[in-house]
């Protein structure tokens, strides 16, 4: 089958490159054909890279850079270009522009706050050494490899690389259903912080004509004045973009509020309006001499900090497809005005330097995972979600490019880098949880749990006949609240690699749960800990099949009649846990709808005014109780 998907997207492909031939033979049509030809060539190619985990940026950018070799590019320029096919350099100079205001005003929507503060400290101590170790190497390789002689150059280089790709974070922890867990947070977190620090360098590199013209450190230095002048220009510009964050902060409270709510009366008129805010402040922040860019970014912060983020966000979701679609086809076209000769000669510096991407920098974890007192686990599953570039490096590598901060060789080297690390991170993050289990002694250092020996003389923990649960969620609530309430409450082995869900019950001096910092998903902890002289043990990692069916595996050899439970969310995860010997499963789907069929008879047949009244209103001050009983540990499960 997937050969026969392979051959006729070939053909296909084949067809429609010869049809496109005539297209550019000039008259009428010639700029119609090839765009239609590229968008139908990247929807066969995204089907094609969907199948292989690939994210479909590639694809625009392959066909960009196939219909620009078709028409020649590889052996002219664009200027020769434009004198043969009148005005095609301001259209893709426009549908570039276009791309990169939609994807930054997108980027901007999507930029939740929330993501930051929900574990601040987490995020500060790993975001922040992850970005600076990230700089300080890719630094170093911008002078050691790629042979970069100036400040400016080095600077940029390294912050094209230090960036990881939100776009590509998302897609992995959606597909592997980890957004709300500590590595899903964290890595979302630093996506944020990453992503923010690159706006800001974009910005200076965009508004200021000095970036380009002072490339070398010495001559920086050598003039004092020069130096003075482009020091205050960019305070000056620091304090532009406050003033620029504040004034739309307010201008989303006291006029966007009432505006968007009515807008989202229509999806049509939402989209529009959306259309016209984002490139409106972009104009007017290019007229004041504020970077468009920067201005797309933070008008989209500024519509996605109303109530309504969601709804907006689907609604006018398209314009990043379409925005995505005209930046990285165009981009293609760019790549193919390279000289060949500028990849396949710098070899040398693209091979080792994407070995520092996708290898060595989801290394800079194990730092700051032992600053911040993560588990080995979660610090690989962060180091390896964020181990590629970002599509924002690629706007800051192609206007360095266009500025003249980057060589065509040092932009050669950059871009293959980051197409690289997109499509080997995109491989690595499919194969993840294997990866863990052959290299997780890497993050041996990171696993610094207390031996079960102290655990039962130092804090009187009895290790025989206990309850297990490994990792914590509301059903890990119940069961340890269900304990709290028998007359001699017996005591609940919480075991998890979150330190704030730790702390919290280490405070708890009133509780019966005993939380143990450690991996629940690591054997040698299961052993440690005796989990096999346990009265019930109960998974509560959910998404994690991989480790649940290790459990049920290691539990049915070592103690074949202890019950062992499991929650999941999906019904194929369920059955797959029964048969690896799982004793109860809870589905949480499954257990809803049953547990509301029974509502739902109850409620049905009462008067209007008392149906779903008191079920509900027990309902709220459960859920409040939950809340109130956790504090602000509630938003972390």
């Amino acid at each position: 089958m997937s050969k026969s998907i392979f051959f006729r997207f070939s053909a296909a492909l084949a067809v429609g490159l010869f049809v496109a031939l005539p297209a550019y033979a000039g008259g009428g049509g010639w700029f119609i054909k090839p765009l239609g030809l590229m968008l139908g060539g990247a929807m066969l190619l995204t089907i094609l890279l969907t199948k292989l985990k690939q994210t479909n940026i590639l694809a625009f950018v392959i066909m960009g850079y196939i219909m620009a070799s078709v028409a020649g590019l590889p052996e002219t320029t664009i200027e020769q270009l434009n004198d043969h096919y009148s005005g095609i350099r301001a259209i893709l100079d426009g549908f570039q522009q276009i791309g990169i205001v939609l994807i930054l005003f997108m980027a901007g929507l999507q930029f939740n706050l929330i993501d930051i503060t929900k574990r601040i400290n987490l995020i500060l101590v790993n975001g922040v050494g992850y970005m600076g170790l990230g700089l300080l190497l890719f630094f170093w390789a911008a002078i050691t490899f790629a042979g970069t002689t100036g400040f400016s150059e080095s600077i940029y280089f390294a912050l094209c690389l230090a960036v990881p790709s939100s776009i590509m974070v998302a897609a992995a922890l959606k597909n592997s259903e980890t957004e709300e867990t500590l590595q899903g947070q964290i890595s979302t977190g630093i996506t944020v912080i990453s992503t923010l620090a690159a706006i800001v360098l974009l910005a200076k590199l965009s508004a200021t004509g000095a970036v380009g013209k002072i490339s070398d450190t010495t001559a920086l230095f050598s003039s004092a004045e020069t130096f003075k002048s482009t020091m205050v220009f960019n305070l000056w510009l620091t304090e532009e973009l406050i003033l620029l964050v504040v004034v739309l902060m307010i201008l989303s409270k006291v006029v966007l509020d009432p505006v968007v709510r009515y807008l989202l009366r229509s999806s049509e008129l939402l989209f529009v309006s959306a259309l016209g805010y984002c490139m409106g402040i972009a104009a007017i922040c290019g007229y004041i001499g504020i970077s468009p860019e920067a201005g797309a970014f933070f008008a989209g912060i500024s519509v996605g900090n109303l109530p309504y983020r969601l709804d907006i966000e689907d609604k006018v979701g398209p314009l990043k497809s379409f925005g995505g679609a005209l930046f990285f086809l165009t981009l293609g076209v760019e790549i193919a005005t390279i000289q060949v000769t500028n990849f396949s000669s710098n070899i040398g510096a693209i091979v080792p330097i994407l070995i520092l991407v996708v290898l060595i920098k989801p290394l800079f974890l194990i730092i700051t995972g032992f600053a911040s007192d993560l588990k080995g686990r979660t610090a690989f599953l962060i180091g390896t979600t964020l181990n590629q570039s970002s599509e924002i490096s690629i706007i800051v590598a192609l206007l360095a490019w266009k500025s003249q901060v980057f060589s065509d060789s040092l932009f050669a080297i950059v871009i293959a880098v980051i197409l690289l690390s997109f499509f080997f991170s995109a491989i690595g993050h499919v194969i993840q949880p294997g990866l863990y289990n052959s290299f997780k002694w890497i993050v041996g250092i990171l696993n610094r749990n207390i031996s079960a020996q102290d655990l039962e003389t130092k804090r009187h923990v009895i290790l025989k006949d206990h309850v297990v649960l490994l990792g914590f969620n509301e059903i890990a609530q119940e069961i340890g609240e269900f304990y709290e309430d028998q007359l001699t409450p017996e005591r609940v082995l919480l075991i998890d690699s979150d330190p704030e869900i730790i702390k919290h019950f280490e405070e708890r001096k009133d509780s019966n749960v005993d939380p143990v910092y450690a991996d629940p998903t690591d054997p040698a902890v299961w052993k440690e800990y005796k989990l096999c002289e346990a009265k019930v043990v109960v998974s509560c990692t959910g998404s994690d099949l991989d480790a649940d069916l290790a459990l049920a595996a290691y539990i049915k050899q070592a103690a074949p009649s202890l019950p062992v439970l499991a929650v999941t969310t999906a019904h194929e995860d369920s059955l797959k846990l029964y048969e690896s010997g799982i004793r109860y499963v809870v589905q949480t789907d499954h257990l809803a709808s049953k547990t509301f069929r029974g509502v739902f008879a109850e409620e049905i047949d009462k008067p209007a005014t008392e149906s779903f009244q008191e079920k509900g209103s027990n309902h709220w001050k459960d859920t409040r109780a939950i809340r109130d009983g956790l504090g602000e540990i509630f938003k972390l499960v």
